[in-house]
């Protein structure tokens, strides 16, 4: 099972609630300083950019969170960071050339069980 904070930011993901989602995270994050957790952070920051139309906020969001995922600090988590990550590049190559909404469609979803 996803830790507390990990199953909130999981169903704000999941539901598209993207805001809401970046800031189930913050207080771990300030605590642990764990790359991936940040980067998961933006990544949030970033659809919820994209989502109100500021493609230039969304991508600065998305060249700070594909760096955060890249970075050999990253913390192992029972969200799938690659997979996360290969989204963002996808998200960062076709921000502000495809359909916001479409895009954001295409996100992974997070399951909201984790095997142990």
């Amino acid at each position: 099972m996803l830790e507390p904070d990990l199953l909130a930011y999981a169903a704000f993901w999941n539901s598209g609630r993207f805001f809401e989602a970046h800031e189930t995270l913050e207080a771990r994050w300030m605590r642990e300083r764990d790359p991936g957790l940040q980067g998961l952070i933006q990544l949030a920051a970033a659809l919820h950019h994209l989502a109100r139309g500021n493609v230039r906020g969304a991508r600065t969001m998305l060249d700070r969170c594909l760096a955060r995922f890249e970075n050999d600090r990253v913390a192992p988590c029972r969200v799938d960071l690659t997979e996360m990550s290969a989204y963002a590049r996808r998200l960062r190559s076709d921000a502000g050339a495809s359909d916001a909404s479409q895009l954001i469609d295409e996100r992974p979803r997070i399951g909201l069980r984790d095997a142990t």
